[in-house]
């Protein structure tokens, strides 16, 4: 048995040694993260000696350490390029320590540490300064009581939202709008344009970019503000043809 443990070991100090200097190339994506933009470790590693499932990531004040677990392979494999999430991040300075032990702890001298900043995003000097969300609302909102429609919303790092809503028509065919081109009128309501998209069969012989055809439809209000007994939900409000409705939406779980 001694004599197998130690061939393991040696095979896992083999692989170490042969994953270090792919690891020394690893950078912060993106190099300039604004705060609360989600913010990567890009390494490239051994293909063979690496195992994501044992990567973990730790938080201690403004040091992040990224341990993983080598597998023990006798020869190295092709390099490969991975993302490890850090994080959304406040403004502020880190550092990235990344450990590459066998037994997968944090332990002896990293194998690499990488420093970088986090700032607030360049904003136009106004006065008053215009309103900005206090959080982030992005993510797959639905009714649960109205299964088959939802909208997908995104809020990038300088706060702007974009929305892309699908629905069923009134014959029952699949219809996409967008919601875009808005601003926040305070801290938790955004308001915007609903542009209907129509364009040629996706899976056709060839896609012509010139028959997508984008249209105005009405406009789009969303409310998030925590009201009692809502806990967790949001107010859409739209306008199409002369027709307004409120729908009460949540951000789906899964």
């Amino acid at each position: 048995m001694s004599t197998i443990r130690n061939f393991v070991m040696a095979a896992a100090t083999f692989a170490l040694a042969a994953a270090l200097p792919a690891i020394a190339a690893s950078s912060i994506v993106p190099a300039q993260p604004a705060a609360f933009e989600l913010v990567n470790l890009r390494m490239t590693v051994d293909s063979c000696a690496f195992n994501p499932s044992t990567v973990r990531v730790r938080a201690a004040m403004n040091i992040l350490t990224v341990t993983q677990q080598l597998n023990a392979c006798l020869l190295p494999g092709a390099p490969q390029t991975v993302d490890v999430r850090l994080g959304s991040l406040a403004s502020g300075d880190y550092r990235v320590e990344v450990y590459a032990n066998p037994d997968g702890e944090a332990a002896g001298t990293p194998v690499e540490t990488l420093s970088f900043s986090v700032r607030e995003p360049a904003e136009i000097a106004v006065f008053p300064p215009p309103p900005r969300p206090l959080t982030d609302y992005s993510g797959l909102w639905w009714n649960p009581l109205e299964s088959g429609w939802g909208l997908a919303l995104h809020q990038n790092a300088l706060r702007s939202l974009f929305g892309a809503w699908f629905v069923y028509g009134a014959g029952g065919e699949p219809e996409w709008y967008t919601l875009q081109g808005g601003q926040w009128t305070d801290s938790t309501t955004w308001s915007g344009v609903i542009y209907r998209t129509t364009g040629p069969f996706f899976a056709g012989p060839g896609y012509d970019p010139r028959l997508v055809l984008v249209q105005a439809a009405g406009t789009a209000t969303l409310d998030f503000r925590i009201r009692d007994g809502e806990d967790g939900s949001a107010r859409f409000t739209y306008t199409i043809g002369g027709a307004t409705t409120t729908k009460v939406i949540e951000r789906m779980r899964f």
